[in-house]
């Protein structure tokens, strides 16, 4: 269970929706590439002094 600030995955404040990323996009947490077709999770990650970067992450887990 998460804990302090820290959302969950499940947490709707920290993913914005699923969606299909566009061709060539690297999964931020596996650092895979995520197939084309293939659902998964728009988000954003916030940089300090930086503009806000929209990342895609694999639905339901990052393959093996």
């Amino acid at each position: 269970m998460a804990t302090g600030t820290e959302p969950s995955d499940t947490d709707a404040r920290k993913w914005e929706y699923t969606t299909y990323a566009p061709t060539g996009e690297m999964c931020p947490a596996c650092l895979k590439p995520i197939k084309g077709l293939e659902r998964c999770r728009r988000g954003t990650l916030r940089r300090p002094s930086q503009p806000d970067v929209v990342v895609y992450r694999h639905l339901g887990g990052c393959p093996e």
